[in-house]
């Protein structure tokens, strides 16, 4: 299971972010997970889980997970198609010309942090 090194990635990432701004906690974090990402979901949701588990910084954090269809542009008709099950013709014209747009993404979008604010 591959996802629990990329949500170790994804928690560097965080403690970065976080040193970077002062925050002392997570509270969300979103993730695009793109159909060709070779990241299955569900398993990099247990995997996050496990890891909250362990580390104070996401112990209360929401993962979301906002998983992109494969989309391809077709070279031949010059139209944007979404790909279903991963079958490389153009579902418009049956050309095998076909660029893969989107899908193939593993994104950090949104982090919210808790950061505690100073008293004067």
């Amino acid at each position: 299971m591959h996802e629990l090194s990329i949500c170790r990635g994804l928690y560097t990432q965080l403690q970065e972010l976080a040193s970077e701004h002062g925050a002392e906690k997570i509270r969300r974090i979103e993730i695009e997970v793109g159909a060709m990402s070779n990241v299955v979901p569900e398993l990099l949701d247990q995997a996050f889980r496990v890891m909250r588990d362990t580390e104070s910084l996401i112990a209360e954090a929401e993962l979301v997970i906002h998983e992109v269809p494969l989309v391809a542009h077709c070279l031949d008709c010059d139209s944007d198609q979404q790909m279903e099950r991963f079958v490389f013709e153009c579902p418009a014209c049956s050309s095998t010309k076909l660029l893969v747009t989107q899908g193939e993404e593993l994104l950090l979008r949104q982090v919210e942090l808790e950061i505690e604010e100073e008293v004067r």
